[in-house]
């Protein structure tokens, strides 16, 4: 059986915690092995605190021992979060830790902010739902397990009710086809959860943050691993986005070797065309960098948007899936137990 690594046991909440404080004492002026030690110790008492405290300790001990930050945190920890990672490796090309840090920071506060807030707008969605199951075990499995069976004559004939739980039953696939086939015949599809473009966004937003460091694009372009959505369907689709983006990344690094322009390369490598425009004024201000930061921007917003309409249409959802299950709860046992009822009265 596999073991966690020690960085795997620490919290995302108890890592943004320490990387606050270790940044700001990196920006008051503090070199860097003091505010390491120095955030250590600000650490609580508890279980967490003490992990991650025991892991700082050996990152100081291999830093003194001459070993950089980032060989010193994967030898301590393992596995470190990627916002962790990509600072470090901002600050070995730049050689402003505090910054590369506060930068990284306020990136993982505002995507672990979003997912915390869709989280919490499926709680009442999913409530619902579970309510109505339940209603419909408790009345046609507990209630009424055995109800006589309709006559030839009643079989036969279809009241009125279920014409109207039929008719229901039916508009709400046919609503949903729609509504796929409208969003399907824009320029661009949406897709229903924004964790695929959080993925997007941060992938950029990595590029970017390398690139402003002033590291090399052909070094910004190479293939990485990003954290994926954790959910049972949620993680097949980001690993097939993250390798959507990793083939797109070689191919505008295979055009690159071959002597053709950016600008060109992102066209034929067959990236979105905002980013292929920004491109061609990334070519001659040369700020490149912030044509990612663009490219990471435009995602961030596309996801905010679609979590937004996922917020205002799950409940929708939910009452009417829920007011279905309540009908045909009511319908397919209440309904015949009334009759029953009435014929022996």
């Amino acid at each position: 059986m596999k073991t966690k690594s020690l960085g795997d046991k620490i919290r995302s909440a108890t890592w943004r915690i320490w990387l606050g404080q270790w940044a700001e004492l990196l920006q008051s002026g503090m070199p860097a092995l003091d505010a390491l030690s120095l955030s250590s110790e600000l650490q609580s008492t508890r279980q967490q605190g003490k992990l991650l405290c025991f892991g700082l300790s050996r990152v100081a001990r291999f830093v003194q021992e001459g070993q950089n930050l980032q060989t010193a945190f994967r030898a301590s920890f393992g596995k470190v979060p990627m916002h962790l990672e990509i600072a470090l490796v901002c600050a070995q090309a730049n050689g402003d830790l505090g910054m590369a840090l506060q930068t990284q920071l306020d990136r993982w506060k505002t995507t672990s902010a979003a997912q915390q807030t869709l989280g919490k707008s499926l709680v009442y969605p999913m409530l619902v739902l579970i309510l109505a199951c339940a209603c419909w075990v408790l009345l046609h499995h507990i209630s009424a397990p055995h109800l006589a069976p309709k006559t030839n004559t009643s079989a036969s004939t279809m009241d009125w009710s279920d014409a109207l739980i039929l008719i229901g039953l039916l508009l709400l696939p046919i609503a949903a086809y729609f509504k796929y086939k409208q969003t399907k015949s824009n320029t661009e599809t949406r897709p229903l959860l924004p964790d695929n473009i959080w993925l997007t966004s941060n992938f950029y937003h990595v590029i970017a943050c390398e690139l402003d460091a002033g590291l090399d694009l052909m070094h910004c372009l190479r293939h990485r691993t990003l954290p994926t959505a954790t959910w049972w369907a949620g993680s097949r689709f980001s690993a097939k986005t993250l390798v959507t983006l990793n083939n797109l990344m070689q191919g505008i690094q295979h055009q690159l070797k071959l002597g053709v322009p950016l600008s060109q390369s992102m066209q034929v490598a067959g990236a979105p065309a905002f980013l292929v425009r920004q491109s061609q004024l990334a070519e001659q201000t040369g700020n490149l960098a912030y044509c990612f930061f663009l490219a990471a921007k435009v995602y961030e917003i596309q996801a905010l948007e679609t979590q937004q309409r996922l917020q205002s249409t799950l409940p929708s959802i939910a009452l009417t899936i829920a007011a279905l299950t309540l009908a045909l709860a009511y319908q397919f046992t209440l309904a015949p137990l009334y009759g029953n009822l009435t014929g022996l009265s």
